[in-house]
């Protein structure tokens, strides 16, 4: 009796280990669960309650895996708040100066102008996304050094992984950053925020080569046996086998096919919105004929993403006449963001794992899935001097993030796969271990506990930037002369006066059919 009240712990101990991960795998929850609460603040036009939360949300992830995607999602709030009416944002206060040497203070608090907390805002957003830039650029030079750094998740999942951002979140991030430092008159800066984001679109080529070629690397480990189960027995597992089988090349293919409903041909990890404003920047600021260049080039490029828009062909024609020597005359742009982007849900498919017992001979593996969100208003309508106008789509962040999901689909499936294997391959290692030692309760247990492993760990990666819109519009008109637009969005409608200048931007936000209209200017030139 007393030798088996020993032995049988020694039996359960990789039962009591299973138990173990089952606790913290329990625990695990869709990005799309942990911000629920904020995206419906967001997409309400809740503000305050937005903005609250997510910078608790953000200093609570300092120094985590997950900062990254809390500092997008918390630079793109803080913008909306700095394009937004005072009465939807939380007003903060300035403090008193400092009195002089041997007196009290006595001077209040008092409320900052509006501009002042327009600006706050604004640059608290380039803070949250220097952040971010920070971390996301001290990971790629990891990467450029760190051989496999993607694939420690083996034995858990993706979402394990530190979030390192997509090609399309920096573009944006940075994209963003010049927006801001132009509402601030920070040109010099903008121009530098421009730069970034033209070279994160042609360093993204590259990142997804250095992706692919791990990945290729882990399936052919694969391959020769490096698949590791408890104990340290490996076995062979091919993941160009698993994708040829027709029930689990059936549910990708699905998948896959959802994901890309939206996809138009912008090219690789190009986002027009971005390149518009580099064209308009570059024409409107230019100092030089290489600047002029610049900006007539940019703007051929959307002309040739988005042909249909009249839009940018009036401004290719424009850009053309500066390189020339012409000038612009005075014209206002009105930019729409309209709606949020896609998230990322999960989606079950079985593998076969050709490496367990007839009984286990597919496992339940998560894959990501974009999802579309069709709450939002179509187009934005302008009424100046008697003419009315409606805005354009330039970019469908919809397709910006399809087209990026596509290029890393594949690396996608090989590590889910292989993950799954892997799991597989310890499930099974676990089970001959128990029943090895003919121990019918601890082999059911084992089974059962090995299972729920196996389910509190599969989970895809779902993280993705949710505040990003679903496309981005645009208008531009001859300046009216009582410089006075009436903007109508649905049965929202603003009656704005423009600031003094010979280039007017007015910046519109709206993050669903039912939220506030989000209203901001500044001069360009």
């Amino acid at each position: 009796m007393t030798t088996r009240f020993f032995a049988a712990p020694r039996r359960l101990g990789p039962l009591l280990l299973g138990a173990l991960l089952v606790a913290g795998g329990a625990g695990c929850q869709t990005y799309r669960q942990q911000t629920s609460q904020f995206s419906q603040y967001a997409r309400s036009g809740s503000l305050t309650e937005a903005v609250a939360d997510i910078n608790r949300q953000a200093e609570a992830h300092r120094g985590s895996k997950d900062e990254i995607i809390w500092r997008l999602e918390q630079g793109a709030t803080l913008r909306m708040a700095g394009l937004a009416d005072l009465s939807l944002v939380p007003h903060p206060l300035r403090a008193p100066d400092p009195a002089p040497a041997g007196e009290a203070a006595t001077v209040p608090l008092t409320p900052l102008t509006p501009d002042d907390v327009h600006a706050l805002y604004l640059r608290q957003s380039n803070a949250a996304f220097d952040r971010a830039e920070e971390r996301i650029d001290d990971y790629e030079r990891q990467a450029r050094v760190k051989v496999g750094s993607e694939l420690g998740a083996i034995f858990t999942n993706q979402a394990s992984l530190p979030y390192r951002g997509y090609a399309y979140d920096k573009v944006m991030l940075d994209t963003y950053k010049a927006l801001n430092d132009l509402h601030l008159g920070r040109r010099d800066a903008a121009r530098v925020d421009l730069n970034r984001a033209l070279q994160r679109q042609r360093d993204a080529v590259a990142e997804n080569a250095r992706r692919i070629a791990e990945t290729q690397d882990a399936a052919r480990q694969a391959r020769n046996g490096g698949l590791q189960g408890a104990g340290g027995q490996s076995a062979v597992y091919d993941p160009d086998r698993a994708l040829t089988d027709p029930r689990t090349a059936a549910g990708l293919q699905a998948a896959l096919d959802a994901s890309l409903a939206h996809l138009q041909p912008y090219g690789d990890y190009v986002n027009p919105f971005s390149v518009l404003l580099d064209g308009l920047f570059f024409t409107a600021l230019g100092e030089n004929g290489s600047d002029w260049e610049r900006g007539r080039k940019s703007f051929e490029r959307v002309a040739g993403m988005v042909p249909e828009n009249p839009y940018v062909r009036a401004d290719l024609a424009l850009a053309r006449a500066v390189a020339e020597g012409q000038s612009a005359g005075d014209l206002t742009y009105v930019i729409f963001e309209t709606g949020t982007g896609p998230w990322r849900d999960e989606v079950r498919i079985d593998i076969p794992t050709f490496v367990v017992s007839s009984r286990l001979a597919y496992v339940g593996a998560s894959f990501p899935r974009l999802e579309f969100n069709d709450d939002h208003i179509g187009t934005l309508a302008i009424r100046a001097a008697g003419q009315s106008f409606s805005t354009a789509t330039v970019a469908s962040m919809d397709s910006v993030v399809a087209n990026d999901f596509k290029n890393e689909w594949p690396a996608i499936v090989t590590r889910t796969i292989l993950t799954t294997a892997t799991k597989a391959v310890a499930q099974a290692t676990l089970q001959k271990q128990l029943n090895d030692h003919n121990d019918a309760l601890g082999s059911l247990l084992g089974a059962v506990g090995a299972t729920l492993v196996n389910m509190g760990t599969t989970i895809a990666d779902t993280r993705t930037w949710t505040t990003l819109p679903k496309e981005f519009q645009y208008a531009r008109l001859a300046t009216p002369p009582d410089r006075r637009l009436t903007l109508t969005a649905g049965a929202q409608s603003r009656t704005i006066s423009l600031e003094p200048g010979s280039i007017n931007v007015v910046y519109v936000k709206s993050m669903s059919s039912a939220s506030p209209l989000l209203v901001a200017q500044f001069v360009l030139k």
